[in-house]
């Protein structure tokens, strides 16, 4: 199965190497790069004993908002902060959909699984990457009423100090206090362990809290 992993990977990167995207993953995620960071299209397998699923999400990472995430993460090295993202989500869930998946069993699946793969990726994934790699779309996003913006980052202190970070970046000075208090009360009100840390974040911008 392993080898039959890599060919499937090979695959897709031969059919969206058009797109931009580098041909040859990273571990399994295909880079493209952009001047304020990276997009991904990430390869997830679901072993199983005779096969195995594959489940595919895409991600953006904005460079300057990651650093300044980072800056005080003591729990991270050097490494592991440069490989951190900024959003992202699963293709099905873009697609107001359940979860995709494709099964692959033997060689004979793999150009059909990756024809149908990628088929999803440039119909869903694309359009997605495009709009969330700009710093105010992915700012529109991040904010989203509702369950919106847990689906582009479902943790809420990593959603919550992207935020504020990204109204610090854009330069919304009129709605970082807004910002920092309506996520500080969300994160108060399911007495989330991250409060403090969240506190700390944004008094180093020197935001009030």
């Amino acid at each position: 199965m392993r080898d039959i992993q890599r060919a499937l990977l090979e695959a897709v990167g031969a059919r969206i190497a058009a797109d931009g995207f580098q041909r040859k993953p990273v571990g399994q995620s295909f880079l493209r790069r952009f001047p304020a960071g990276r997009a991904s299209l990430h390869l997830a397998f679901i072993e199983h004993s005779r096969d195995f699923d594959v489940v595919a999400d895409v991600a953006v990472r904005f460079d300057e908002l990651e650093d300044l995430i980072n800056a005080n993460n003591t729990l991270l090295s050097k490494k592991e902060q440069g490989q951190t993202y900024s959003l992202g989500a699963e293709l099905g869930n873009i697609s107001g959909e359940s979860q995709m998946r494709w099964n692959v069993a033997s060689s004979v699946d793999v150009d059909q699984v990756a024809d149908q793969l990628v088929a999803a990726f440039k119909a869903i994934g694309l359009p997605y990457l495009d709009r969330a790699s700009t710093l105010v779309g992915a700012y529109k996003l991040m904010t989203s009423p509702g369950r919106g913006a847990w689906l582009h980052s479902p943790i809420h202190a990593s959603r919550a100090k992207r935020i504020v970070g990204l109204a610090k970046i854009l330069g919304r000075t009129d709605e970082l206090s807004v910002r920092t208090s309506e996520n500080l009360k969300l994160l108060e009100g399911i007495k989330d362990l991250s409060v403090q840390d969240f506190k700390r974040f944004v008094a180093s911008l020197g935001v009030n809290v």
